[in-house]
């Protein structure tokens, strides 16, 4: 019995330092993968009329070469809208998830796809059952990004090719500028 705990602890043992050292010769190792993954995002705020906004996106990409990069996107947006005439006061909440891919073409010029799901959620005093509805977006378009060493900042115009009158954005095309932090 005790003979078998031992080849089984000593397998085990050879088995992690084997994949270890396939992945950091692979993979290139703990620090090489870090410097791949970028988090940031983009944050809103607007006042118009009788209404008031405020929106946070975090995002999370990899950088699956110097060229590309694939991640995930979360977004809040918030709208109070006050003194309405039909509806009184009400909000307007919008949760949204997206993945997204984004190629850069030449020195911080790149193109970007991305897939959005949205859910809005309506409540209100003068509401009297809350309302939520699902949108899907598919985004295409481009941007630049400026780099501060392993961080940049970027600045994007994307449409939606699923726009339509019932959409959640107010038109076709959405402007994003942001910050993504570089470990």
């Amino acid at each position: 019995m005790m003979k078998r705990l031992f080849t089984l602890a000593v397998a085990m043992i050879l088995a992690v330092t084997v994949t270890q050292q396939l992945s950091a010769q692979t993979f290139g190792g703990p620090e090489y993968m870090k410097k791949k993954v970028v988090v940031g995002g983009d944050f809103g705020l607007g006042f118009y009329n009788s209404s008031f906004y405020v929106g946070v996106a975090p995002q999370a990409g990899y950088r699956l070469t110097r060229s590309l990069e694939a991640g995930v996107r979360l977004g809040y947006d918030l709208y109070y809208h006050y003194r309405n005439y039909n509806y009184g006061n009400y909000f307007c909440h919008y949760f949204s998830g997206s993945a997204y891919l984004n190629y850069e073409i030449f020195r911080g010029l790149y193109l970007q796809a991305e897939d959005e799901e949205m859910c809005l959620l309506v409540s209100g005093k003068a509401i009297e059952t809350s309302a939520s509805s699902w949108y899907n977006s598919v985004f295409v378009g481009g941007g630049y990004r400026q780099y501060w060493g392993n961080s940049y900042t970027y600045y994007s115009i994307l449409y939606n090719l699923s726009w339509d009158y019932y959409s959640p954005y107010a038109s076709p095309f959405v402007i994003r500028v942001g910050y993504c932090i570089g470990f």
